[in-house]
């Protein structure tokens, strides 16, 4: 279910991006603003909503790009639980200086692409705003151990001057950062799911999907039970629904059509 593309619709966003077709379903938005909304500043739900539709269009496109250059063609879709990088394996375009180095790592290097892309920007974020002044970027750690545990921008005078730019920064770094993390778990359909199956595959072909449906599960129910023992229900039941979706693939007959990240 997570892995459909959804079906095209009139309003549709549709454009084009380093040659990429991108493609915005409108339950994006609405879900977008679902989980900004809180009951406040409603100029702070909209800036929530550019901060999830650039960050994850920063992540489906650094799939796109290294498909890209890998020599598919790529295209993206946002949709209501994220975002799609989508291609067919059988149909190659004549483009892309890595068309002829494709191995056993290139899934897995197409997997780590979109977190890649939105840990870079958000190193991109903390560079600037503490390389001009504007703002510091802090780590909190635990005790002496050195562990780190929370993050927070603190901003300067002259960016104090701006609440609103500073709320967009902290929901940007917030995005790429913790979903960055969340999405590298090996939990089936994020990259970090996707990833453990290409090295099940590596290990033991023949279990592999068992393998890593199996490790999915496991990792999943934790997530939900420690977002329902913190509070945090939108993560619980997104991650217990995807802990049935996953009993439901290992119990039933395996489909998968084309790669999409």
């Amino acid at each position: 279910m997570f892995l459909t593309e959804p079906n095209q619709t009139p309003y549709d966003l549709h454009f084009s991006l380093f040659s990429v077709p991108v493609r915005v379903h409108p339950l994006f938005w609405l879900v977008a603003l679902l989980m900004g909304f809180n009951g406040g500043d409603p100029k702070t739900v909209l800036l929530w909503i550019v901060a999830v539709f650039v960050s994850i269009l920063v992540h489906e496109m650094g799939h796109a790009l290294v498909i890209q250059w890998y020599g598919w063609s790529p295209s993206v879709v946002l949709y209501s639980f994220g975002g799609l990088a989508i291609h067919n394996p059988h149909i190659q375009s004549n483009y892309g200086p890595g068309r002829g180095r494709r191995n056993k790592w290139t899934q897995i290097i197409i997997s780590l692409a979109g977190p890649g892309a939105g840990f870079l920007l958000a190193g991109l974020i903390v560079a600037v705003t503490w390389g001009t002044g504007i703002a510091q970027f802090h780590v909190f750690t635990f005790g002496e151990t050195f562990v780190p545990n929370g993050y927070t921008l603190i901003p300067g005078e002259r960016l104090m001057q701006y609440p609103y730019v500073t709320t967009l920064l902290l929901q940007m770094l917030y995005i790429n950062i913790f979903w960055g993390l969340v999405n590298l778990l090996p939990i089936w359909p994020l990259d970090g799911g996707k990833i453990s199956r290409e090295l099940f595959q590596m290990a033991d072909g023949g279990m592999a999907i068992r393998n890593s449906l199996i490790l999915s599960i496991i990792c999943a129910v934790g997530i939900a039970i420690l977002g329902f023992r913190n509070d945090l229900r939108f993560m619980a039941i997104f991650f217990a629904f995807m802990a049935i979706q996953n009993y439901q693939d290992l119990s039933g007959p395996n489909r998968s059509g084309g790669n999409p990240w």
